[in-house]
C-alpha cells in the first residue's frame, strides 16, 4: 500500500511539472517593446479641455497657443528690466506629465540672454510651474496616461528702461 501511495505521489508530481506552464518562459525583445511605446499618430497628446473638441492637429496647435498665452501673461506680470537691449529666439522643453503638471525640462538660453536678463531662466521655471494641469498624453494602444515632451520657441524682446 505504501509503495502505491510512493508511485501515486511521485506520478502525480511528475504529471505537474510536465503540464505546468510555470516554467515555460516568454521573452519580448527590447525592439518589440521600443515598437509599442514609441509614439504614434494615434495617440493623444496632452491637451486642455478647452481644445478637446478640435481635430488632432489643431487640438496641438490649439494647447500650444493657450500655453504661449498664459506663459507670457506670467513674464509681462514679473516686470523683469534688461540691462541692454535684445531680441533672442529661444527653445523651452517643456514636460507634462502622467498627472497632467508641467515642468521645465530645459530653456536653450545664450550667455548674451542670461547677461541682460539674468533671472529669466527662474522667471521662466516659475511661469512652466503655474501653468494650469492639462489633460495627461495617453498611449493608446496600452490605454495608459504617459509623459510627455514638446518643445515651445519663444521670441524675447527687451528694452532697458530709460
Amino acid at each position: 500500500m505504501r509503495k502505491i501511495r510512493t508511485v501515486l505521489l511521485l506520478f502525480t508530481f511528475l504529471f505537474s511539472l510536465t503540464s505546468c506552464d510555470l516554467f515555460e518562459s516568454t521573452t519580448v525583445s527590447s525592439k518589440d517593446i521600443k515598437k509599442a511605446s514609441s509614439w504614434s499618430s494615434n495617440d493623444q497628446p496632452p491637451s486642455y479641455s478647452d481644445c478637446e473638441s478640435l481635430e488632432k492637429k489643431e487640438q496641438m496647435a490649439c494647447f500650444q497657443s493657450l500655453i504661449s498665452d498664459l506663459l507670457l501673461m506670467y513674464i509681462a506680470d514679473a516686470s523683469m528690466v534688461a540691462s541692454a537691449p535684445i531680441e533672442e529666439s529661444i527653445e523651452l522643453k517643456l514636460k507634462v506629465d502622467k498627472e497632467g503638471i508641467f515642468s521645465l525640462v530645459e530653456a536653450d538660453l545664450s550667455n548674451q540672454l542670461i547677461e541682460v536678463l539674468p533671472n529669466l531662466e527662474s522667471i521662466l521655471s516659475d511661469a512652466v510651474a503655474s501653468l494650469p494641469n492639462a489633460l495627461p498624453a495617453t498611449k493608446t494602444n496600452v490605454g495608459v496616461y504617459v509623459d510627455a515632451q514638446f518643445s515651445l520657441p519663444v521670441l524675447i524682446r527687451a528694452q532697458p528702461v530709460e
